[in-house]
């Protein structure tokens, strides 16, 4: 895994599986890099997701990928998962999570329902 920030945008280059064992490091790098950028006052609007050299997902991937829409949604940033392979789009349409982690929020609305959770 690796991270890059720039202008407003964090993008995270996933390869491999995630999987059990993996997806702890994914949350909390992300989350990390989300309340680095928020403490050091610069604003991040965008996180990627790049998947590019994502070969296996398991539902313990699945779950990380929802928490992480979960924090995108507290801090009223974008997610954006780039590059989704087959078995990852499969796995959204089964559990019907594909709309809840692809479809773009409004930035106010998301802000807002993070706010209600806290």
């Amino acid at each position: 895994m690796r991270i890059e920030l720039q202008q407003g945008v964090v993008t995270v280059h996933l390869g491999g599986s995630l999987e059990y064992g993996v997806t702890e490091t994914l949350v909390s790098s992300v989350t990390e890099q989300l309340d680095l950028a928020r403490e050091g006052g610069r604003a991040v609007r965008q996180l990627r997701i790049d998947m590019a050299e994502l070969t296996f997902v398991d539902s313990m991937g699945l779950a990380a990928l929802l928490t992480v829409r979960r924090c995108t949604d507290a801090q009223g940033v974008a997610l954006r998962l780039d590059h989704r392979p087959a078995c990852l789009d499969r796995l959204l349409e089964l559990t019907g999570t594909l709309d809840h982690l692809t479809a773009p929020r409004p930035r106010r609305m998301a802000a807002r329902s993070g706010r209600a959770r806290t």
